[in-house]
């Protein structure tokens, strides 16, 4: 019984011919195969959400604390070129000494005391340092029952990246009552504070 020959594929030319593809539609050679250099990624204009828990996240976590490029990605168990282009493409990073200096503008989700609730809200990095001086008011006055410690507060809020706004709780009876209902982990709340 005669069996069909399987056709022998040429796997350099087909490789050459995409390499040429690529070319022609514009992309770097490095495109083109299909493993773009992180220099040659497109900057991202569009707000994506961050799961802060990810590889990537814990990666890049490293190298603000001090590690290298590829400490950092060993460490989370990623290859060196993924998190380059990760890199590149979520923050605004420079060589400075021998060192990687991160700057990480990106929205995060921080929890807030807002309308009588807490709620978790997604603000900018500055938005979110404001929402971080507010819990050490609300513990200040749980502490000590002044409600001064809410006056900067008051009247104040901040919008979120979708442009709605959230005011900052700054009742007193309000804030006691989310205090007795055990609404506040101040631990819980710092630690997530932390990692952003």
């Amino acid at each position: 019984m005669a069996t069909k020959s399987k056709r022998k594929r040429d796997f350099q030319a087909e490789y050459k011919a995409r390499i040429a593809r690529g070319l022609a539609n514009g992309k770097s050679r490095s495109q083109a195969r299909g493993h773009a250099r992180a220099s040659d990624l497109p900057d991202r204009e569009t707000a994506q959400f961050v799961d802060r828990r990810s590889k990537l996240e814990k990666a890049l976590r490293l190298m603000k604390q001090g590690f290298s490029q590829k400490d950092a990605a060993k460490s989370a168990g990623i290859s060196p070129e993924t998190l380059r282009r990760y890199q590149k493409q979520n923050t605004k990073s420079r060589r400075e000494g021998g060192r990687w200096v991160i700057v990480d503008d990106r929205p995060v989700t921080v929890l807030m005391a807002t309308r009588g609730k807490l709620r978790d809200v997604t603000v900018s990095r500055d938005a979110a340092s404001d929402i971080g001086r507010h819990w050490v008011a609300i513990n200040k006055f749980l502490d000590s029952n002044d409600p001064s410690h809410l006056a900067p507060f008051v009247g104040l809020g901040l919008r979120d990246t979708r442009g709605k706004l959230w005011p900052f709780e700054a009742r007193p009876n309000v804030l006691r009552k989310l205090d007795s209902a055990g609404e506040f982990s101040f631990v819980d709340i710092y630690r997530q504070t932390a990692q952003q």
